[in-house]
């Protein structure tokens, strides 16, 4: 291309340049303003938002800084609310302390309770099996009063026979089995007189003392602690 022709194409760039608007002094000042605003609100954003994060972690020394920024009465509420906490709770204690010994009194009673109801029962099976078998033995006395008299009565020459030994042995395995039961005879014959134990059938004259058994009639017989028959006796007097 000509020199001459580069130079005009020159001089036509330079005055498109010129011609063009430079932007107004208005346009400026409004870039640099919404620049900084957007900037600022950006930053504003940024920072509320970290500021929320740090309320939710709960910073420690935020919250030392919150309580010594408090007021005087305030600082003396939670000193109070403890306090208040403290006794609630030796209350508290104390009521399931009273709840606990209640609970082990009655737990006690309701065993000497259960202790003395067995016992009852232990001796009111012993008396039942004594009156049960009292009904029987009562029934029996009469057979070991004829064995009394029938070995009483025997002749001195008859004593060693074999048949005599047989009977003497069963008056005293009969003897045994009732023992074993509980029967005792009741002591008589030179005994003083116990109107719990002994009937007086009669009375006579003797040099032993007044109210002294000197004879027995019928034989008595105790069952344990308890007078199944009284026995039949004679009592000397004066």
């Amino acid at each position: 291309m000509p020199p001459r022709k580069h130079a005009a194409h020159r001089e036509a760039n330079e005055q498109g340049a010129a011609n063009a608007d430079p932007p107004s002094q208005a346009e400026r000042a409004t870039d640099a303003t919404t620049q900084p605003q957007a900037e600022g609100a950006t930053n504003t954003g940024a920072s509320a938002q970290a500021g929320g994060a740090i309320d939710d972690l709960q910073v420690p020394w935020r919250k030392e800084r919150l309580a010594g920024s408090t007021t005087a009465a305030a600082a003396a509420e939670p000193a109070t609310t403890a306090t208040e906490e403290a006794v609630d709770w030796e209350a508290r204690f104390k009521a399931e302390q009273a709840k606990a010994d209640d609970y082990f009194a009655k737990w006690q009673r309701g065993a000497a309770d259960l202790a003395n109801m067995r016992r009852r029962h232990e001796q009111e099976r012993q008396e039942y099996m004594k009156q049960a078998n009292a009904m029987l033995i009562a029934e029996l006395l009469p057979v070991l009063d004829s064995f009394d008299r029938a070995l009483a009565s025997m002749p001195p020459d008859l004593r060693e026979l074999t048949w005599i030994d047989g009977i003497v042995l069963v008056e005293r395995q009969l003897r045994m089995v009732l023992e074993r039961a509980g029967l005792t005879p009741i002591a008589a014959e030179g005994q003083p007189f116990n109107p719990t134990e002994h009937e007086a059938l009669l009375h006579e004259e003797s040099d032993k003392p007044e109210d002294t058994i000197i004879g027995e009639l019928q034989k008595g017989y105790k069952l344990y602690d308890r007078v199944l028959r009284p026995a039949l006796v004679k009592v000397a007097k004066k």
